[in-house]
Protein backbone atom coordinates (compact mmCIF):
# COMPACT_ATOMS: atom_id res chain seq x y z
CA UNK A 1 0.00 0.00 0.00
CA UNK A 2 1.33 3.67 -0.76
CA UNK A 3 2.32 5.52 1.93
CA UNK A 4 -0.30 8.32 3.07
CA UNK A 5 2.98 10.81 3.34
CA UNK A 6 4.28 9.98 -0.20
CA UNK A 7 0.67 10.99 -1.46
CA UNK A 8 0.25 14.06 0.57
CA UNK A 9 3.71 15.21 1.69
CA UNK A 10 2.56 18.70 2.74
CA UNK A 11 -0.45 17.37 4.74
CA UNK A 12 1.25 16.01 8.25
CA UNK A 13 3.80 19.34 7.98
CA UNK A 14 0.76 21.85 7.99
CA UNK A 15 -1.08 19.88 10.60
CA UNK A 16 1.88 19.96 13.20
CA UNK A 17 1.65 23.58 12.32
CA UNK A 18 -1.76 23.96 13.05
CA UNK A 19 -1.35 22.17 16.48
CA UNK A 20 1.79 24.36 17.53
CA UNK A 21 0.06 27.52 16.81
CA UNK A 22 -3.32 26.18 19.16
CA UNK A 23 -0.53 25.15 21.84
CA UNK A 24 -0.64 28.48 23.56
CA UNK A 25 -4.60 28.31 24.06
CA UNK A 26 -4.42 24.87 25.13
CA UNK A 27 -1.74 26.57 28.10
CA UNK A 28 -4.40 29.14 28.52
CA UNK A 29 -7.25 26.93 28.92
CA UNK A 30 -5.35 24.56 31.30
CA UNK A 31 -4.50 27.31 33.54
CA UNK A 32 -7.82 28.39 33.38
CA UNK A 33 -9.02 25.33 34.69
CA UNK A 34 -6.51 25.13 37.60
CA UNK A 35 -7.59 28.49 38.99
CA UNK A 36 -11.16 27.73 38.27
CA UNK A 37 -11.24 24.11 40.70
CA UNK A 38 -9.02 25.96 43.30
CA UNK A 39 -11.74 28.89 43.79
CA UNK A 40 -14.78 26.85 43.49
CA UNK A 41 -13.33 23.15 44.61
CA UNK A 42 -12.58 22.12 48.05
CA UNK A 43 -9.87 23.89 49.54
CA UNK A 44 -7.95 20.94 50.90
CA UNK A 45 -4.05 19.79 50.27
CA UNK A 46 -5.73 16.71 48.64
CA UNK A 47 -7.72 18.96 46.03
CA UNK A 48 -4.64 20.76 45.12
CA UNK A 49 -2.60 17.95 44.93
CA UNK A 50 -5.88 16.07 42.59
CA UNK A 51 -6.32 19.20 40.65
CA UNK A 52 -1.93 19.48 39.85
CA UNK A 53 -1.54 15.51 38.93
CA UNK A 54 -4.84 16.15 36.33
CA UNK A 55 -2.97 19.34 34.84
CA UNK A 56 0.18 16.92 34.80
CA UNK A 57 -1.86 14.53 32.88
CA UNK A 58 -2.77 16.95 30.52
CA UNK A 59 0.31 18.39 29.75
CA UNK A 60 1.89 14.91 29.22
CA UNK A 61 -1.17 13.94 26.76
CA UNK A 62 -0.28 17.40 24.76
CA UNK A 63 3.18 16.52 24.32
CA UNK A 64 2.99 12.96 23.50
CA UNK A 65 -0.54 12.51 22.08
CA UNK A 66 0.90 12.01 18.51
CA UNK A 67 3.31 9.30 19.71
CA UNK A 68 0.77 7.31 21.62
CA UNK A 69 -1.65 7.81 18.68
CA UNK A 70 0.89 6.53 16.08
CA UNK A 71 1.86 3.47 18.89
CA UNK A 72 -1.61 2.31 19.01
CA UNK A 73 -2.48 2.89 15.06
CA UNK A 74 0.43 0.34 14.70
CA UNK A 75 -0.47 -1.90 17.27
CA UNK A 76 -3.78 -2.73 16.20
CA UNK A 77 -3.21 -2.81 12.53
CA UNK A 78 -0.23 -5.39 13.70
CA UNK A 79 -2.54 -7.29 15.30
CA UNK A 80 -5.65 -7.48 13.12
CA UNK A 81 -2.90 -7.74 9.62
CA UNK A 82 -0.86 -10.53 11.02
CA UNK A 83 -2.97 -11.90 14.39
CA UNK A 84 -6.39 -12.32 13.24
CA UNK A 85 -5.74 -11.85 10.05
CA UNK A 86 -8.61 -10.41 8.89
CA UNK A 87 -8.26 -9.18 5.42
CA UNK A 88 -11.72 -8.54 3.18
CA UNK A 89 -9.57 -8.12 0.29
CA UNK A 90 -7.96 -11.35 0.35
CA UNK A 91 -11.78 -13.25 0.28
CA UNK A 92 -10.86 -15.18 -2.93
CA UNK A 93 -7.94 -16.47 -1.51
CA UNK A 94 -9.68 -17.65 1.95
CA UNK A 95 -12.24 -19.13 -0.32
CA UNK A 96 -9.79 -21.58 -2.74
CA UNK A 97 -7.88 -22.40 0.32
CA UNK A 98 -11.23 -23.61 2.16
CA UNK A 99 -12.40 -25.64 -0.71
CA UNK A 100 -8.85 -27.08 -1.06
CA UNK A 101 -9.46 -28.06 2.29
CA UNK A 102 -12.64 -29.44 2.05
CA UNK A 103 -11.92 -31.83 -1.22
CA UNK A 104 -9.27 -32.86 0.21
CA UNK A 105 -11.07 -35.12 2.96
CA UNK A 106 -13.59 -36.18 -0.43
CA UNK A 107 -12.83 -39.23 -2.52
CA UNK A 108 -13.12 -40.18 -6.13
CA UNK A 109 -13.27 -43.35 -7.27
CA UNK A 110 -15.07 -44.04 -10.23
CA UNK A 111 -15.07 -42.36 -13.73
CA UNK A 112 -18.43 -41.02 -12.93
CA UNK A 113 -17.34 -39.08 -9.76
CA UNK A 114 -14.36 -37.68 -11.94
CA UNK A 115 -16.95 -36.41 -14.47
CA UNK A 116 -19.58 -35.51 -11.73
CA UNK A 117 -16.94 -32.93 -9.81
CA UNK A 118 -15.30 -31.59 -12.97
CA UNK A 119 -18.80 -30.28 -13.53
CA UNK A 120 -18.89 -28.70 -9.75
CA UNK A 121 -15.13 -27.63 -10.24
CA UNK A 122 -16.64 -25.32 -13.43
CA UNK A 123 -19.63 -23.87 -11.00
CA UNK A 124 -17.04 -23.28 -8.53
CA UNK A 125 -14.56 -21.38 -10.50
CA UNK A 126 -17.28 -19.09 -11.42
CA UNK A 127 -18.00 -18.33 -8.04
CA UNK A 128 -14.25 -17.85 -7.51
CA UNK A 129 -14.84 -15.16 -10.42
CA UNK A 130 -17.47 -13.37 -8.41
CA UNK A 131 -15.09 -13.10 -4.80
CA UNK A 132 -12.51 -11.97 -6.51
CA UNK A 133 -14.59 -9.58 -7.81
CA UNK A 134 -15.67 -8.45 -4.71
CA UNK A 135 -12.11 -8.47 -3.00
CA UNK A 136 -10.92 -6.08 -5.57
CA UNK A 137 -13.77 -3.89 -4.26
CA UNK A 138 -12.43 -4.30 -0.46
CA UNK A 139 -8.94 -3.72 -1.76
CA UNK A 140 -10.09 -0.16 -3.51
CA UNK A 141 -12.45 0.47 -0.36
CA UNK A 142 -9.77 0.05 2.11
CA UNK A 143 -7.51 1.98 0.37
CA UNK A 144 -9.26 4.96 0.48
CA UNK A 145 -10.34 4.08 4.55
CA UNK A 146 -6.53 4.25 4.74
CA UNK A 147 -6.28 7.92 3.17
CA UNK A 148 -9.39 9.13 5.04
CA UNK A 149 -8.53 7.52 8.32
CA UNK A 150 -5.10 9.24 8.24
CA UNK A 151 -6.34 12.29 7.39
CA UNK A 152 -8.86 12.31 10.08
CA UNK A 153 -6.53 11.06 12.92
CA UNK A 154 -3.61 14.22 11.38
CA UNK A 155 -6.63 16.66 11.37
CA UNK A 156 -7.86 15.75 14.61
CA UNK A 157 -4.25 15.61 16.32
CA UNK A 158 -4.03 19.08 15.43
CA UNK A 159 -6.67 20.43 16.78
CA UNK A 160 -6.07 18.16 19.80
CA UNK A 161 -4.81 21.26 21.88
CA UNK A 162 -8.21 23.18 22.14
CA UNK A 163 -9.97 20.09 23.55
CA UNK A 164 -7.43 18.61 25.71
CA UNK A 165 -7.40 22.36 27.39
CA UNK A 166 -11.61 21.39 27.74
CA UNK A 167 -10.46 18.68 30.07
CA UNK A 168 -9.06 20.81 32.15
CA UNK A 169 -12.39 22.97 32.70
CA UNK A 170 -15.63 21.13 34.31
CA UNK A 171 -18.02 22.15 32.39
CA UNK A 172 -15.96 21.57 29.48
CA UNK A 173 -14.44 18.36 30.02
CA UNK A 174 -17.26 15.87 28.51
CA UNK A 175 -16.51 17.06 25.23
CA UNK A 176 -12.63 16.99 25.22
CA UNK A 177 -13.58 13.53 26.74
CA UNK A 178 -15.70 12.90 23.71
CA UNK A 179 -13.48 14.08 21.32
CA UNK A 180 -10.62 11.99 22.79
CA UNK A 181 -12.54 8.77 22.25
CA UNK A 182 -13.41 10.10 19.09
CA UNK A 183 -9.87 10.09 18.18
CA UNK A 184 -9.37 6.01 19.71
CA UNK A 185 -12.54 4.75 17.89
CA UNK A 186 -10.68 5.64 14.40
CA UNK A 187 -7.46 4.45 15.05
CA UNK A 188 -10.08 1.33 15.63
CA UNK A 189 -11.37 0.95 12.86
CA UNK A 190 -9.71 -2.33 11.73
CA UNK A 191 -11.25 -4.01 14.76
CA UNK A 192 -14.50 -3.45 12.83
CA UNK A 193 -12.75 -5.72 9.98
CA UNK A 194 -11.66 -8.24 12.17
CA UNK A 195 -15.22 -8.48 13.89
CA UNK A 196 -16.61 -8.94 10.08
CA UNK A 197 -14.15 -11.46 8.82
CA UNK A 198 -15.70 -13.33 11.78
CA UNK A 199 -19.34 -13.59 9.57
CA UNK A 200 -16.84 -14.10 6.51
CA UNK A 201 -15.39 -17.31 7.58
CA UNK A 202 -18.84 -17.93 8.41
CA UNK A 203 -20.06 -17.86 5.46
CA UNK A 204 -17.03 -19.37 3.42
CA UNK A 205 -17.14 -22.41 5.56
CA UNK A 206 -21.30 -22.42 4.08
CA UNK A 207 -20.37 -22.16 0.99
CA UNK A 208 -17.67 -24.40 0.44
CA UNK A 209 -19.50 -27.52 2.73
CA UNK A 210 -19.56 -30.52 0.40
CA UNK A 211 -22.30 -32.67 1.84
CA UNK A 212 -24.65 -32.41 -0.63
CA UNK A 213 -21.75 -33.64 -3.26
CA UNK A 214 -21.37 -37.00 -0.97
CA UNK A 215 -23.62 -39.14 -2.84
CA UNK A 216 -22.88 -37.97 -6.36
CA UNK A 217 -26.04 -37.33 -7.54
CA UNK A 218 -28.44 -34.57 -9.85
CA UNK A 219 -30.08 -32.77 -6.85
CA UNK A 220 -26.93 -33.05 -4.54
CA UNK A 221 -25.41 -31.37 -7.44
CA UNK A 222 -28.10 -28.99 -7.27
CA UNK A 223 -28.60 -28.30 -3.87
CA UNK A 224 -25.14 -27.35 -3.67
CA UNK A 225 -25.74 -24.65 -6.56
CA UNK A 226 -28.08 -23.81 -4.35
CA UNK A 227 -26.19 -23.29 -1.36
CA UNK A 228 -23.67 -21.23 -3.48
CA UNK A 229 -25.42 -18.85 -4.72
CA UNK A 230 -27.51 -17.63 -1.68
CA UNK A 231 -23.37 -18.26 -0.33
CA UNK A 232 -22.02 -15.68 -3.26
CA UNK A 233 -25.37 -13.31 -2.60
CA UNK A 234 -24.70 -12.77 0.88
CA UNK A 235 -21.14 -12.62 1.11
CA UNK A 236 -21.33 -9.96 -2.11
CA UNK A 237 -23.49 -7.60 0.27
CA UNK A 238 -21.56 -8.50 3.61
CA UNK A 239 -17.78 -8.05 2.40
CA UNK A 240 -19.36 -4.42 0.52
CA UNK A 241 -21.38 -3.10 3.44
CA UNK A 242 -18.94 -4.02 6.21
CA UNK A 243 -16.11 -2.65 4.64
CA UNK A 244 -17.20 0.56 4.89
CA UNK A 245 -19.39 0.35 7.87
CA UNK A 246 -17.73 -1.99 10.26
CA UNK A 247 -15.04 1.12 11.12
CA UNK A 248 -17.78 3.66 11.85
CA UNK A 249 -19.82 1.35 14.00
CA UNK A 250 -17.16 0.42 15.78
CA UNK A 251 -16.02 4.07 16.28
CA UNK A 252 -19.35 4.92 17.38
CA UNK A 253 -19.64 2.13 19.75
CA UNK A 254 -16.21 3.06 21.63
CA UNK A 255 -17.46 6.51 21.74
CA UNK A 256 -21.53 5.60 22.33
CA UNK A 257 -21.19 1.83 24.06
CA UNK A 258 -23.62 0.13 22.17
CA UNK A 259 -23.56 -3.56 20.49
CA UNK A 260 -21.41 -2.92 17.49
CA UNK A 261 -22.66 -6.93 16.68
CA UNK A 262 -25.99 -6.08 16.36
CA UNK A 263 -25.33 -2.90 14.57
CA UNK A 264 -23.40 -4.63 11.61
CA UNK A 265 -25.63 -7.60 11.52
CA UNK A 266 -28.79 -5.75 11.69
CA UNK A 267 -27.15 -2.59 8.92
CA UNK A 268 -26.00 -5.73 6.78
CA UNK A 269 -29.84 -7.12 6.79
CA UNK A 270 -31.06 -3.80 6.00
CA UNK A 271 -28.72 -3.16 3.36
CA UNK A 272 -29.22 -6.22 1.44
CA UNK A 273 -33.19 -5.48 1.23
CA UNK A 274 -32.38 -2.31 -0.02
CA UNK A 275 -30.29 -3.33 -2.69
CA UNK A 276 -32.87 -6.06 -3.70
CA UNK A 277 -35.26 -3.40 -4.06
CA UNK A 278 -33.49 -0.59 -5.57
CA UNK A 279 -31.49 -3.04 -8.02
CA UNK A 280 -35.32 -4.97 -9.20
CA UNK A 281 -36.69 -1.27 -9.51
CA UNK A 282 -34.17 0.08 -11.37
CA UNK A 283 -34.22 -3.68 -13.82
CA UNK A 284 -37.90 -3.01 -14.26
CA UNK A 285 -37.86 0.54 -14.90
CA UNK A 286 -35.29 0.26 -17.92
CA UNK A 287 -36.07 -2.59 -19.29
CA UNK A 288 -40.06 -1.10 -19.68
CA UNK A 289 -39.13 2.13 -21.12
CA UNK A 290 -41.17 2.53 -24.43
CA UNK A 291 -39.27 3.48 -27.32
CA UNK A 292 -35.52 2.63 -25.74
CA UNK A 293 -34.82 0.01 -28.47
CA UNK A 294 -31.41 0.25 -27.56
CA UNK A 295 -31.16 -0.73 -23.70
CA UNK A 296 -30.99 -4.41 -23.53
CA UNK A 297 -31.77 -6.82 -21.05
CA UNK A 298 -27.87 -6.78 -20.36
CA UNK A 299 -28.02 -3.00 -19.98
CA UNK A 300 -30.77 -3.61 -17.75
CA UNK A 301 -28.98 -5.91 -15.23
CA UNK A 302 -25.80 -3.31 -15.37
CA UNK A 303 -28.00 -1.14 -13.82
CA UNK A 304 -29.64 -3.26 -11.76
CA UNK A 305 -26.29 -4.30 -10.43
CA UNK A 306 -24.53 -0.83 -9.97
CA UNK A 307 -28.00 0.37 -8.17
CA UNK A 308 -27.74 -2.89 -5.94
CA UNK A 309 -24.08 -1.82 -5.08
CA UNK A 310 -25.10 1.99 -4.55
CA UNK A 311 -27.87 0.80 -2.01
CA UNK A 312 -25.75 -1.27 -0.28
CA UNK A 313 -22.88 1.54 -0.05
CA UNK A 314 -25.19 4.08 1.08
CA UNK A 315 -26.63 2.15 3.94
CA UNK A 316 -23.15 1.69 4.98
CA UNK A 317 -22.25 5.26 4.56
CA UNK A 318 -25.46 5.95 6.46
CA UNK A 319 -24.25 3.77 9.62
CA UNK A 320 -26.57 0.38 8.38
CA UNK A 321 -29.63 2.30 9.04
CA UNK A 322 -31.19 1.68 5.63
CA UNK A 323 -31.88 3.51 2.50
CA UNK A 324 -30.18 4.58 -0.99
CA UNK A 325 -28.40 7.21 -2.66
CA UNK A 326 -31.43 7.11 -5.28
CA UNK A 327 -34.03 8.13 -2.32
CA UNK A 328 -31.94 10.94 -1.05
CA UNK A 329 -32.31 12.11 -4.44
CA UNK A 330 -35.53 11.77 -4.83
CA UNK A 331 -36.30 13.49 -1.23
CA UNK A 332 -34.20 16.60 -2.56
CA UNK A 333 -36.27 16.46 -5.77
CA UNK A 334 -39.55 16.52 -3.79
CA UNK A 335 -38.31 19.43 -1.34
CA UNK A 336 -36.71 21.29 -4.23
CA UNK A 337 -40.03 21.06 -6.35
CA UNK A 338 -41.69 22.65 -3.29
CA UNK A 339 -39.77 25.35 -2.74
CA UNK A 340 -40.50 26.35 -6.62
CA UNK A 341 -44.18 25.37 -6.48
CA UNK A 342 -44.25 22.67 -9.00
CA UNK A 343 -46.90 20.30 -8.85
CA UNK A 344 -44.26 17.73 -9.63
CA UNK A 345 -45.52 16.64 -12.87
CA UNK A 346 -43.49 18.43 -15.36
CA UNK A 347 -40.93 16.33 -16.86
CA UNK A 348 -37.65 17.14 -18.91
CA UNK A 349 -37.00 16.30 -22.45
CA UNK A 350 -35.24 13.52 -23.37
CA UNK A 351 -32.99 12.37 -26.76
CA UNK A 352 -34.38 9.07 -27.79
CA UNK A 353 -32.87 5.77 -26.87
CA UNK A 354 -31.99 7.61 -23.27
CA UNK A 355 -28.56 6.20 -23.75
CA UNK A 356 -27.53 8.11 -20.94
CA UNK A 357 -29.98 6.48 -18.64
CA UNK A 358 -30.91 9.99 -17.59
CA UNK A 359 -34.87 9.13 -17.89
CA UNK A 360 -34.96 5.99 -16.30
CA UNK A 361 -33.42 7.48 -12.86
CA UNK A 362 -35.81 10.58 -13.22
CA UNK A 363 -38.63 7.40 -13.33
CA UNK A 364 -37.17 6.07 -10.75
CA UNK A 365 -37.09 8.99 -8.50
CA UNK A 366 -40.72 9.37 -9.53
CA UNK A 367 -41.67 6.48 -8.83
CA UNK A 368 -39.79 6.67 -4.93
CA UNK A 369 -42.09 9.36 -4.16
CA UNK A 370 -44.37 9.34 -1.26
CA UNK A 371 -48.05 8.71 -2.40
CA UNK A 372 -49.39 10.53 0.08
CA UNK A 373 -46.95 14.08 -0.39
CA UNK A 374 -48.31 16.80 -1.99
CA UNK A 375 -45.70 16.28 -5.47
CA UNK A 376 -46.27 13.13 -5.97
CA UNK A 377 -49.17 14.10 -8.54
CA UNK A 378 -52.10 11.89 -6.69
Amino acid sequence: MTDFNSLFPNFLSQCSQLKTTLMPVAYLLLVTGMISSTITGQRSAGAYMRTFGRTIVYIMLLTFLVTWGNQLTQIVNTTVTQTIQADPAKVFDEYNAALVAKKSTSEQTGWWDKLFHAGTTIFEAIVSGFLWLFGLLASAILFYAYIVQKMILYLGYSLSPIFIGFMAIRSLSHIGNRYILGLVGVIAWPLGWAVAAIVTQGLLTFMTDQSFLQGSSVSGAVNYGLQNFIGVALLGVWIIFSTIAAPLIIQRALVNGYQAGEALLGGATGAGLSALSTGANTVTTMSSREGSKLVTTGLAAVAGAAAATNAVASSALSGGQGGSLINALANQNDRFSARRGSNGKSSPAFENGDLTGAKAVKSLIDGTRNPGSPNSGS
